[in-house]
């Protein structure tokens, strides 16, 4: 098979990491990829909201199946068209896809199927908004509507740092048009889980789950960010945690679904948070997370292309996921002043000195060649996985990793997995 993978992050990377690995793949692509992508497939530089030259991209290479790694061009309907030209896809339909790209739109579908989730208001009004939180108990959570990179939602624990969110979304536009449209909801208490499973129109399989580190900095303190880190597994994900997920998350989520005619084919990420009454959906999400991926894809033993192809089919209770169920960590190395503002084109040296580690796998998440050397191009530079018997083992694996590179140009944080009990 030629494959096509669509993106050029961390998760892309690992994406073509596994696919590289299976039998299937004859000759892999990635668009626009970057400097580590570089080393497994061939990277094309052509913009993504040119629809026309990605299909004739994939007519010239005869590409047989087109992975969509961001939820933007899925949003932007890259699926729906490729497929109108009878291309192979993975990645859900536009309309599908408003699970992840509206949040008023899961809301909705959350309730109708009576699924746990957390109770809300949406407002297209800043007076609207701004009156309601005057007359609530705080904390609340506030959400950018549409697609905001990870960074549309802020916890607020008074009315002046709600107002001031009110204000970044709705007044300052910082999430542009995503902001158009809010969502106030109550706040809940517990941990968060990222999980996984792969959906199409008759059925779903279980991947798997990560615990992720959003915040910047440690102990959970500074901003928002796309996630700074996860790892896997968690003393604190019980079989019985992991028994409600599948009761009350992931069948009824199944069966929605199928109720609504709402066709959906390929990976779910389900962001949940498990309180005292059990597991709340705060989010769908309609691709691979990131970090996430870099983990989940490090752990599975089955072969990607043949989960992903038995998907398209509709034959996924064909499918038995295995996995090496060994501790994974990923630190994401990220350039000084992300999530604000940081410099571009910063030289990564010493990467040479850590691709012979065992355990050890970087993906590049913003990288570029400039001169003969790597250099960043964007805020979340390397994702740094390590794969071991234990957590701890995988810990310091991936830290001493990281003090080898020593990159002065970046920071990270030095508590992923420390929130494992």
């Amino acid at each position: 098979m030629n494959i096509l993978v669509l993106g050029g992050g961390a998760r892309e990377h690992s994406i073509c990491y596994a696919v590289k690995k299976s039998k299937k793949c004859n000759n892999l692509f990635c668009i626009p990829g970057n400097a580590g992508i570089s080393e497994v497939a061939i990277c094309k530089k052509i913009d993504l909201k040119k629809k026309k030259e990605i299909f004739n991209f994939c007519k010239k290479n005869r590409i047989n199946l087109v992975i969509i790694g961001p939820e933007q061009y899925l949003e932007d309907g890259v699926s729906d068209y490729l497929k109108s030209k009878q291309i192979s896809v993975f990645g859900p339909s536009k309309k599908a896809s408003k699970l992840e790209t509206s949040k008023s739109f899961a809301k909705k579908f959350l309730i109708r199927n009576k699924i746990n989730t957390a109770k809300y208001k949406e407002f297209k009004s800043y007076v609207s908004a701004r009156k309601y939180i005057s007359s609530i108990e705080f904390p609340i959570v506030i959400k950018a509507d549409g697609l905001a990179s990870g960074k549309g939602v802020m916890i607020c624990k008074n009315e002046p740092e709600a107002e001031n969110a009110l204000s970044i979304i709705m007044k300052k536009k910082k999430f542009g048009l995503a902001g158009n449209k809010i969502i106030i909801e109550e706040f809940l208490t517990g941990f968060e889980v990222s999980y996984f499973a792969f959906f199409d129109k008759n059925s779903f399989i279980k991947l798997g789950y990560a615990l992720d580190h959003k915040r910047a900095y440690d102990d959970d303190k500074g901003p928002n960010t796309g996630g700074m880190g996860c790892f896997f597994p968690s003393k604190k994900m019980t079989k019985e945690i992991e028994e409600e997920i599948f009761k009350k998350i992931l069948l009824p989520t199944s069966l929605g679904l199928k109720n609504e005619k709402l066709i959906y084919r390929g990976i779910l990420f389900f962001g949940l948070m498990i309180t005292k009454e059990g597991p709340y959906v705060i989010e769908y999400n309609v691709r691979f997370g990131d970090p996430e991926c870099q983990i989940l894809l490090r752990n599975l033993k089955t072969d990607l292309l043949t989960i992903m192809e038995s998907n398209l089919q509709d034959k996924l209770s064909n499918i038995n996921i295995k996995t090496d169920n060994k501790a994974v960590i990923c630190v994401v190395l990220a350039s000084n002043g992300y999530p604000g503002n940081f410099k571009k084109n910063k030289i990564l040296k010493n990467l040479n000195k850590v691709k012979s580690l065992k355990g050890i796998k970087i993906f590049h998440a913003a990288t570029s060649i400039k001169n003969g050397n790597i250099v960043s191009s964007g805020g979340r530079v390397l994702s740094i996985t390590s794969k071991a018997k234990s957590i701890n083992s995988a810990r310091k694996m991936a830290y001493e990793a990281l003090n080898k590179i020593g990159w002065e140009g970046g920071f990270f944080r030095n508590d992923i997995g420390l929130k494992n009990t």
